[in-house]
Order: C-alpha cells, then sequence, then structure tokens
C-alpha cells in the first residue's frame, strides 16, 4: 500500500473525482444540429405587419390585409406563418450580396421601433434576416409566400 499523507490522498481523491466528472460529461452538445428559433419573441403581441403595400392588421376583432391583396393568400394563413414558423440557423452561409427582394416590418406591442426582417433569394430556398442582427435562416419558399406574400 502506499503511504501517503492525509493531505496526499484528499488531492488523490480530487484529482479522481475531476477525472470522473469530464468522463461522464456529456461532449455531444456542440455536434448536434442548430436550435431552431421563431419569427417573434415569446409573449409578444402583434399589433401589425407591412409588407410592400400591404399591411395585416386587426380591426374589429379579425386580422385583415389592407388594401386587400390579390395574393392567394389569407390574411388568417400570413398571421398564422408569422407566429409559428420556425427558423433554422442557415450554417455557414455568408451574407447575400445582392439587394433583398422582400422586407417585412412587424409592430409589437410596448416596442417603439418595429423589426425589420429581409428576405434575400437563396439557390432554392430563401434566406432570412433580422435588420441589425448577424444571423441568417433558412426559408423554405412556400414559407418565404406565406410570409411575404411572394408569388
Amino acid at each position: 500500500m502506499l503511504k501517503l499523507s492525509r493531505r496526499n490522498w484528499n488531492n488523490v481523491l480530487i484529482f479522481i473525482v475531476l477525472l470522473l466528472m469530464f468522463s461522464l460529461y456529456d461532449w455531444r452538445g456542440t455536434g448536434q444540429a442548430p436550435v431552431t428559433a421563431s419569427l417573434l419573441p415569446e409573449q409578444s403581441q402583434l399589433l401589425s405587419i407591412a409588407v410592400g403595400e400591404v399591411r395585416l392588421v386587426q380591426a374589429a376583432g379579425q386580422w385583415q390585409l389592407q388594401p386587400r391583396s390579390n395574393s392567394s393568400v389569407s390574411a388568417q394563413q400570413m398571421l398564422n406563418a408569422w407566429l409559428y414558423t420556425p427558423l433554422q440557423p442557415a450554417v455557414g452561409v455568408t451574407k447575400p450580396t445582392q439587394a433583398p427582394v422582400a422586407q417585412a416590418s412587424v409592430q409589437l406591442a410596448g416596442e417603439f421601433a418595429p423589426q425589420i426582417w429581409l428576405l434575400y433569394p437563396a439557390q432554392q430556398d430563401y434566406l432570412l434576416q433580422q435588420v441589425g442582427q448577424p444571423q441568417l435562416y433558412l426559408l423554405p419558399a412556400a414559407q418565404a409566400r406565406l410570409l411575404f406574400l411572394i408569388d
């Protein structure tokens, strides 16, 4: 048996506990898929969304597009898309050099300035970015049509 002082045995035990902690630590967390985000902050109240000349507003308890849009997208479809579309971060994509194809201004209750979202064309889908934020999100063409009323 090794002859160690009480202090040395404490150091050995501390070292063993540290080794055990590091061996049991889940290192797989860094390589997993990116976490999804949402367009609107949780617990926020939407007042209006403006896309080009069209505004989605609540009037008399109903969401309406003003002026009436010739788009095949209804006000309820657009509202649901803004409320429930999950955003998938675009990994390894640089900011596009071309101008955005669409812009949306989202006004939330209690916020002075609106959130501005820009839509950039990508190869088959679109890239979405909030003004002032570096993160780009990959957006399928079907969702872009609902969010930005593009055909």
